[in-house]
C-alpha cells in the first residue's frame, strides 16, 4: 500500500505543472475563493497545462478570453502584491517567467516584473520541485487606473518539452487617472512555429536571454491604447523596469512598430500575426525582429474560437527523458484545445460592491 501511494505521488508530481494560485486564475478549480464563473463557462481541471509547444498551439493566450464579471483582486499602483503558485508541481528546472499587465483585454501585455533563468528554483537546478513559489511584485507607481486589467504570468521552462505556459487573472488597479506606463512587451516563445524558439537549457541558464533583451519597449494607457516607446530601460535589478534580470535589455533592431490595432471583426480569421481578438496583440508581442523556429505554416483560429471538425493535435505535458532527475511516466496525459467565446467589453464596468465569490471545487490540489 505504501509503495502504491508513493507511485501515485510520483505520478502526480511528474505529470502536473505549475499554475498560479493567487490572484485567482480564470476558471481555476484550485483556490480558496474566486469570482463567479461567467455564464456558460466551466472549471478547467487542466488549468496547469501549457497553452502551446514550439510547434503547436492548443489554447489562446491566457487560456480563456472570457473574463470574470468582477475582479479577482483590487490593487493600488505603487504597492507590493503577492503572487504565489501551487506547491507539489513540476517546475522543470526553472526557466524564464514574466509578469505582465494588459489594459486592452489581453491583446497587448507590458511586463512589470521578470524572474529570468531561475524562476521557481532561485538558482541553477535539475530538480523538478520548486523551492520558491511566492513572489513579491512591486507595482509601478505610474500605472494607469483600470477596472478591467488582465494580470498575466508567462513561463518558458528550462527542462523538458518545449512548452509555453500562461495563466491570467482579472484585477482592478487604482492608479494614475489618464496616466501611461512604459515597459517591455511580453515575449511569447515556444507557442507555435511562428514564435521564437527557446531550446532546452541543458545547464546553460543564459539560453534565450537575448530574446528577452530584445523585447520592444511600449507605452500603454488606461484606455487600452499602446505605442512604441523611445524610453530606454534602466539596467540592473530583477524587475522589468530595472532590467528584468536579463542584463541590459535593448529595444528591437529598429523594425517599424505596428500602430494601434482596430477592434476585431467577428468574421475575420485570426492568426498569430493577425488583427482580431487575442491575435491582435501578437505581432508586437512576438516581434518581427526576433528569430523564429523553423516550421511549416502558422496556426489559425477564428474570433469565435470554434473547434475544427477534427480535433487539434494533442501534446504531452510529461517529460520525455530522464534528463534533470525525473522519470518518464508510462502513460502521459494529453490536452486538447478548449473553446471560449470572446465577448464585447463595451459599456461594461466592474461594480464597486463586493464581488460575489464561489467556493472552489478543490481547496488543496494534491
Amino acid at each position: 500500500m505504501y509503495i502504491q501511494s508513493v507511485l501515485v505521488s510520483l505520478f502526480a508530481v511528474a505529470s502536473a505543472h505549475v499554475s498560479m494560485r493567487s490572484p485567482c486564475v480564470r476558471y481555476t478549480p484550485f483556490c480558496e475563493t474566486c469570482p463567479e464563473l461567467p455564464a456558460g463557462q466551466s472549471l478547467d481541471e487542466n488549468i496547469n497545462a501549457p497553452i502551446g509547444t514550439h510547434d503547436s498551439i492548443s489554447q489562446p493566450l491566457c487560456k480563456y478570453t472570457t473574463p470574470y464579471g468582477t475582479p479577482a483582486a483590487h490593487w493600488t499602483a505603487g504597492s507590493t502584491v503577492t503572487v504565489d503558485f501551487h506547491p507539489h508541481a513540476a517546475v522543470h528546472g526553472g526557466g524564464h517567467c514574466q509578469f505582465a499587465l494588459s489594459y486592452d483585454g489581453g491583446n497587448t501585455f507590458v511586463v512589470i516584473h521578470d524572474e529570468l533563468r531561475y524562476c521557481f528554483t532561485g538558482g541553477p537546478s535539475s530538480s523538478n520541485t520548486g523551492s520558491k513559489l511566492e513572489y513579491q511584485i512591486a507595482l509601478p507607481s505610474d500605472l494607469p487606473s483600470g477596472d478591467r486589467v488582465v494580470f498575466a504570468w508567462a513561463w518558458n521552462n528550462a527542462i523538458g518539452n518545449r512548452e509555453f505556459y500562461m495563466n491570467c487573472a482579472d484585477v482592478s488597479i487604482q492608479g494614475k487617472p489618464g496616466g501611461s506606463y512604459s515597459g517591455p512587451q511580453m515575449l511569447v516563445a515556444n507557442y507555435g512555429p511562428a514564435t521564437p524558439f527557446i531550446p532546452e537549457f541543458n545547464g546553460n541558464y543564459e539560453t534565450g536571454i537575448e530574446l528577452y533583451n530584445d523585447r520592444k519597449m511600449i507605452t500603454i494607457t488606461g484606455s487600452g491604447s499602446y505605442s512604441n516607446s523611445t524610453a530606454a530601460p534602466v539596467t540592473g535589478g530583477n524587475g522589468a523596469a530595472n532590467g528584468g534580470g536579463a542584463g541590459s535589455p535593448q529595444p528591437g533592431n529598429g523594425a517599424p512598430a505596428p500602430g494601434p490595432v482596430p477592434p476585431p471583426t467577428p468574421s475575420a480569421p485570426v492568426t498569430p500575426g493577425g488583427s482580431g481578438a487575442y491575435g491582435a496583440g501578437l505581432p508586437p508581442i512576438i516581434g518581427t525582429d526576433m528569430p523564429t523556429h523553423a516550421g511549416s505554416g502558422s496556426p489559425t483560429f477564428s474570433t469565435s474560437y470554434v473547434p475544427a471538425a477534427t480535433p487539434p493535435p494533442v501534446f504531452s505535458t510529461a517529460p520525455t527523458s530522464t534528463n534533470g532527475g525525473y522519470n518518464v511516466v508510462s502513460s502521459v496525459p494529453v490536452y486538447h484545445a478548449r473553446v471560449a467565446v470572446i465577448p464585447s467589453s463595451a459599456g461594461i464596468a466592474y461594480s464597486a460592491a463586493p464581488a460575489p465569490t464561489r467556493p472552489c471545487k478543490h481547496v488543496v490540489k494534491y
